[in-house]
């Protein structure tokens, strides 16, 4: 019988050990929420939304504990989660990737979702992120933003 190791398991047993992010073990668990409503005034299709800012350092997002309740009213209206481009920790720019968490999220309905990151499904619904100055979580609606719709959420995030 053969024993095998995941990463972080192998990084334990190593001689010598080798300390694991904290990320990834003993990281503490954190919650960005945010709460968004449009002026009286309607807005545009592509209309940005910043949601929240993610802290500098490393953080791995939790999208099976992150959610979104939506009262958007425009017909057909759907949304993309994305980030805004950031400087990585060592000074790398990294791009903007408008739908990088999610994408073609139905919000015509007013509604609660969660998880929050399903095109991350391959990561277990979680996506590290490492910057200097943060990162900005932002949703972009495909629809025109009717006068007084809504978001209402958080994000859940490990970090030291």
């Amino acid at each position: 019988m053969t024993i095998w190791y995941s990463n972080e398991m192998a990084n334990i047993v190593a001689v010598p050990s080798v300390k694991n992010p904290v990320t990834d073990m003993t990281g503490k668990l954190r919650v960005a929420t945010f709460n968004w409503t449009k002026s009286a005034v309607a807005g545009d299709a592509g209309d940005i939304i910043e949601l929240v800012k993610l802290p500098a350092g490393r953080v791995r997002l939790l999208g099976d504990l992150s959610g979104v309740y939506h009262n958007m009213t425009t017909g057909s209206q759907v949304g993309n989660i994305g980030w805004k481009a950031y400087v990585d920790l060592d000074g790398t720019a990294v791009v903007a990737d408008p739908n990088g968490l999610d994408s073609g999220l139905n919000l015509e309905t007013a509604a609660f979702i969660s998880p929050m990151v399903t095109v991350l499904a391959s990561t277990a619904y979680t996506k590290v992120f490492e910057s200097q100055t943060g990162v900005v979580i932002e949703l972009i609606a495909t629809e025109i933003v009717a006068a007084l719709d809504s978001l209402y959420g958080y994000f859940a995030y490990v970090t030291d």
